[in-house]
């Protein structure tokens, strides 16, 4: 499928000036690489939100069953300290989104 793929780009003429668009529009090759770049950090920002909101959960979630197990009436505590851990990677999802809206990437 890849090897299908990279045939259909590799003869494409748009694929050819945008190579090309280094030497001749240095402006549009920069401002292209810089919504590349945008683009990639706010899928990492997005992917390390949720990466730590996993982890938050987890240990808060762990917190709650041992709690839950020695003292019944601290569920209700732990259970909404456990409900703003998740809201960590909403938050994360809506800065990523904040972050790939700043990308324009230049019309060849």
């Amino acid at each position: 499928m890849a090897i299908i793929l990279s045939g259909k780009i590799k003869h494409s003429d748009n694929w050819d000036e945008f190579i090309n668009s280094k030497d001749r529009n240095p402006e549009l090759y920069h401002q292209a690489l810089f919504s590349g770049y945008c683009i990639f950090m706010s899928g990492m920002s997005v992917g390390l939100c949720n990466l730590f909101c996993g982890l938050s959960v987890g240990v808060s979630g762990s917190g709650l069953a041992l709690a839950d197990a020695g003292r019944a009436e601290t569920f209700v505590k732990i259970l909404i300290v456990e409900i703003f851990a998740s809201a960590i990677g909403i938050f994360g999802i809506i800065i990523g989104i904040i972050q790939s809206t700043s990308s324009n990437f230049p019309q060849v």
